[in-house]
């Protein structure tokens, strides 16, 4: 912030610090140890913090000398503030033009059509799935249907848990993509290394593929990659080998102290950290090792699944007390040290651990960077509606995308939500196609299951579009729920593959 501020504030850029859970006496200390020139206003209560965050993530805001908002943004990457920044403040510190948003998209370009169109499909994973069903459904065969991905299977990820605790094994959560084409939808396994949006076309290792459409599922890959220490101490939550990784521990643990790690945010599935634990805590007990360890979830959020409301996050706070399950809450995590075990904060906090599962930082995968597609989020930005990007044709649905709610906080990462993005996706290009006005509305309703052991769940659902917050649910666990989740396993991988 002091670097913002030296490089615009004698340029007439006014910059003010909130400070969360500071009295007037702390923010004066902290202006006068680091000669801040720029007002920071206290917040002892968190009410501000609570309101303007989500997790340990800051709501940024530029502010005009006149009061005007130039920018608001809550997002989870510094650097896009950054690049935000340079849009919108020029170098005399006056507002530019304002930066273009989704919702109000480039003008359509004329294009001439051949007998039938071309849909690309970048990602095989739920959105790519039942977009490329649901297309089909719509379509003629005249239209082209390809979806595209690296790998050759689809992994349904939400049973990864019951994989960690050797309830489910690889092969049953699995299935070939190229089971795809007995609905005449053309799959190719391949990488893909570039996007062309000026010449409507996607680079990958066999040659280029034209479009007329683009639906971009790619989801958000993980990178343990960048954390210092991670293979050496860590199991990925998120990953096939990690989980995999993650049950053979649980076999040959004979008790410590197991830690459940959020590294950074946003991430995927946010009730999976806290399925985890529960779903250790049930396996420790059966095992009679229960007695013998503590189990403590470390996270930078400030309530369980901090989007939603504050009885859902309590509800679910109360479910790891219950279980004797340590909540540490605001935990920025810093590094790793495997030579000693340790999880270190920002503030220096260290905590040992004897088995250590974590979810990595989570990225958009790397060929967006150079595509155009990516907001100063780090993100896809699409109209929440539509799920339209500022480009003709091109559509983003799931985990790449980011949608600010009504609340201000981004829509969760979660595949209820890329499966009915999917849905609204292809009945808009469907019904362009046929030359009919597009309807089709994504409504922002969501829902999961909380696994929480011992064959119980729980199961929450609600609007994320509600205004003022999203109004959730959680129905109380039980044998029903479970089974219920169970289920709709089955009923996906039939339905689909």
């Amino acid at each position: 912030m002091r670097r913002v501020f030296e490089r615009f504030g004698p340029k007439g850029l006014e910059v003010v610090y909130v400070g969360p859970f500071e009295t007037p006496e702390s923010c004066r200390e902290w202006k006068e140890e680091y000669d801040l020139t720029f007002p920071v206003v206290p917040d002892p209560d968190g009410t501000l913090f609570r309101r303007l965050t989500s997790g340990w993530v800051p709501w940024s805001i530029l502010v005009a000398p006149g009061g005007e908002v130039l920018f608001s943004e809550n997002e989870f990457d510094e650097a896009g503030f950054s690049a935000a920044i340079a849009q919108v403040v020029d170098r005399r510190g006056e507002a530019a033009p304002p930066v273009p948003t989704p919702e109000s998209p480039a003008p359509a370009a004329q294009r001439p059509r051949g007998p039938g169109a071309s849909i690309v499909i970048l990602g095989g994973g739920v959105g790519g799935v039942v977009a490329a069903h649901a297309l089909r459904r719509r379509l003629g065969k005249r239209h082209h249907i390809v979806v595209v991905d690296r790998a050759p299977q689809h992994l349904f990820a939400s049973p990864l848990l019951w994989l960690m605790t050797g309830d489910r094994r690889e092969h049953q959560i699995r299935r070939p993509l190229e089971r795809l084409r007995r609905k005449e939808i053309d799959f190719v396994q391949d990488e893909v290394l570039a996007i062309d949006l000026a010449g409507r076309s996607v680079r990958i290792g066999q040659g280029r593929l034209d479009f007329d459409y683009l639906v971009v599922a790619l989801g958000a890959r993980t990178d343990a990659d960048s954390v210092p220490g991670f293979s050496e101490m860590a199991h990925d939550l998120y990953g096939l080998e990690g989980c995999h990784g993650i049950r053979e521990a649980l076999e040959e643990f004979d008790g410590g102290r197991v830690g459940v790690l959020v590294t950074s945010m946003p991430f995927k599935c946010p009730a999976a950290p806290y399925e985890a634990a529960l779903l250790v805590d049930s396996h420790l007990r059966r095992r009679g090792l229960r007695a013998r360890t503590e189990i403590d979830v470390y996270t930078p959020e400030h309530q369980p699944m901090p989007v939603a409301d504050a009885k859902l996050g309590g509800a679910v706070t109360e479910l790891l007390r219950a279980r004797g399950i340590g909540y540490h809450p605001l935990f920025t995590f810093e590094e790793m040290r495997p030579g000693t075990r340790e999880i270190v904060a920002a503030d220096g906090r260290a905590e040992r651990v004897d088995l250590l599962i974590a979810v990595p930082p989570h990225r958009a995968p790397e060929v967006l960077a150079s595509s155009g597609l990516l907001g100063v989020s780090g993100w896809i930005h699409v109209d929440p509606e539509t799920l339209r990007t500022q480009h003709d044709g091109v559509y983003a649905i799931g985990d790449v995308t980011t949608i600010k709610l009504p609340s201000g906080k981004p829509l969760p990462m979660a595949g209820v939500f890329a499966h009915d993005e999917a849905e609204v996706v292809a009945s808009r290009i469907a019904d362009e196609l046929r030359g009919r006005a597009p309807r089709a509305r994504f409504g922002g309703r969501g829902y999961c299951w909380i696994e929480t052991g011992d064959g119980r769940a729980g199961f929450a659902a609600g609007s994320f579009f509600a205004d003022p917050e999203p109004t959730i649910r959680l129905a109380r666990p039980g044998r029903f729920w479970h089974w219920g989740k169970v289920a709709f396993e089955k009923w996906w991988l039939w339905r689909w593959f």
